[in-house]
């Protein structure tokens, strides 16, 4: 099992990452992902990773035009 700084050091690896090649992503959006990911990891259903992801993103879509619709 991992230690919890183990864990930190992937997420700011990833963090660090995201800093060089796309830093426009929004950090949340990123933590969040890594979140499901990790959460399920050693899932043998890989849809339920999927879905996770796919929900996130449509939230974060349905969000953004809501946001757009009213400025």
């Amino acid at each position: 099992m991992k230690k919890m700084n183990e864990e930190d050091l992937a997420l700011q690896t990833l963090l660090a990452a995201r800093a060089e090649v796309a830093p426009d992503v929004d950090e949340s959006l990123l933590r969040a992902c890594y979140a499901i990911q990790r959460r399920h990891q050693f899932n043998n259903d890989r849809t339920q990773s999927s879905v996770a992801m796919e929900r996130l993103i449509d939230e974060l879509v349905d969000a953004t035009v809501q946001g757009a619709s009213e400025q």
